[in-house]
């Protein structure tokens, strides 16, 4: 059928040089079929075209087909099938493989394949270092977890104007359970008015699942225009936390609908696995036979891959509960670090930092001891303050609000902590000793308190206290009995 397909079409190519009434009818069919195959796979279209430039009788006709498929894919409305001019490009004008019809706009074929290569859909985003409203760089790849989305924009940009409030208000009202980093880049020269439009449209972002960050490149040092296609603003994209692009060119609402359906299959993914909590447990021999499933389903399928087994990692890590993490550890191992051909080098970093970190103080073994600092100053060790039968490790930072609401919930248990022969000692991990000092040590505070100094303490080095607040149980003579475990959890085991 595709080859009666591609033969009516090449014949009718063959009268492009004939008459003008001709000439448009072969241009309907072969867009009608361009439309026809626009919704498959991007590989899967270069693949039919080839075929069809393949059977047309000569050069000048070739020329002409490759020619109305590059335009046609340039400016179709379908995401992703841009992928097909950058392709025609590449593979038959720019490498002067055949010659493009018109020397005049020859240059705008160059073009757009140079400022589009590099941030085609399902392609790894590229490096982006840029410099934020406080002064510091921030490398866009290197956030930890979640989705990215990158926005482009102008001041005094009239689409920016009705686009910039949408994303905002999008972004207030988000409560998916993906955390989301919004990277708002001004792609102008003026700082004032850059603080100005950020405080503006951007500081009323007050939701604890988006972090924003405002940036800049007055200079183009970065290039972002050409690794992010960004010839016009707004330019929008959306990034997994593999760092691949999952959506370009986008208007918020496209990126509302994208977030959704990463909602809906996030959604879909977390109820089969509470269902498989319920039923089989979260231990590690239950995981390995869920794991083996999915990994014989989804091997040949690299992106639904990524995105199953790096779901059963966030779940099992949000558990709460030492089994689940050891399940955790279990997932990354086997099906994150053992395919590194598969995963962005910045999540494989991360996830091999996270694996080392959890290896740190397993449960049944001696608790590693390090030196930290009252608020005078005086040195004390971490585990020279234990209870007749337990010493209680809580880490925290000040501003934290999950740390707050366990601190009460600890307050809450003071009987029971004294009962059961526990002491609290609480530790500070942020860079902030000012804040940490200047902090009132609330009413009815009955433990310890020593901070880490922020960077050298060889506290981070030890233990995991990259996300806080966390606590471990230890028995009097320094041996964890459990760690990342809540208030809630803790309780229970001091009752037993």
């Amino acid at each position: 059928m595709l080859r009666r397909v591609l033969t009516a079409i090449v014949l009718l190519a063959c009268t492009l040089c004939l008459r003008a009434q001709e000439a448009a009818n072969v241009y309907d069919s072969l867009r009608s079929w361009l439309q026809a195959v626009s919704t498959m796979p991007v590989d899967s279209i270069n693949a039919r075209c080839d075929a069809l430039i393949a059977a047309a009788p000569d050069d000048e006709v070739r020329a002409k087909i490759a020619g109305v498929a590059f335009d046609y894919f340039m400016q179709s409305p379908v995401m992703g099938v841009e992928g097909v001019s950058v392709y025609i490009a590449d593979n038959y004008f720019l490498n002067k493989r055949l010659r493009w019809p018109s020397e005049e706009s020859f240059p705008n074929v160059y073009a757009f394949a140079e400022f589009n290569r590099l941030s085609l859909l399902g392609m790894q985003a590229q490096p982006l270092t840029l410099e934020s409203l406080e002064g510091d760089m921030v490398d866009v790849r290197q956030a930890t977890g979640g989705a990215k989305i990158l926005y482009f924009y102008e001041d005094k940009c009239a689409t920016c104007a009705r686009q910039t409030p949408l994303l905002a208000a999008l972004l207030k009202e988000y409560c998916g359970t993906t955390p989301l980093s919004l990277y708002a880049v001004y792609t102008q020269g003026d700082r004032s008015a850059w603080a100005k439009y950020a405080f503006a449209n951007f500081h009323g972002i007050d939701n604890p699942k988006v972090v924003v960050h405002n940036l800049w490149d007055p200079q183009g040092a970065s290039e972002f225009h050409k690794k992010y296609s960004v010839l016009s603003t707004p330019s929008l994209l959306l990034l997994d936390a593999d760092n691949r692009i999952v959506g370009r060119k986008l208007d918020v609402e496209a990126l509302s609908q994208l977030l959704e359906q990463k909602e809906s299959f996030t959604a879909s993914l977390y109820s089969l696995m509470d269902d498989i909590r319920d039923n089989m447990g979260l231990d590690t021999l239950a995981m390995a036979d869920v794991c083996k499933s999915f990994d014989e389903r989804l091997a040949g399928d690299a992106p639904l891959y990524r995105e199953t087994f790096l779901g059963i990692y966030n779940y099992l890590r949000g558990q709460g509960d030492y089994e689940a993490l050891l399940s955790a550890a279990f997932v990354a191992e086997n099906y994150i670090l053992a395919r590194p051909d598969i995963w962005s080098k910045e999540l494989y970093a991360q996830t091999a930092e996270a694996l080392r970190l959890f290896r740190l103080n397993p449960v049944g073994s001696k608790a590693a001891d390090v030196t930290l600092k009252t608020r005078h100053g005086r040195s004390r060790s971490l585990l020279g303050y234990s209870g007749k039968k337990y010493a209680v490790l809580f880490f925290h930072l000040v501003s934290c609000g999950d740390c707050a609401a366990w601190r009460e919930q600890l307050l809450n248990m003071k009987k029971l902590l004294k009962k059961s022969g526990a002491k609290v000692t609480a530790v500070y991990v942020g860079p902030d000793r000012d804040e940490w000092v200047k902090s009132p040590r609330g009413a009815g505070c009955f433990w310890r308190e020593l901070a880490a100094e922020w960077p050298s303490s060889e506290l981070y080095d030890k233990y995991d206290v990259g996300t806080v607040p966390r606590i471990y149980l230890l028995d009097a003579s320094g041996t964890v009995l459990a760690k990342d475990i809540d208030p809630g959890t803790l309780a229970k085991l001091l009752e037993q």
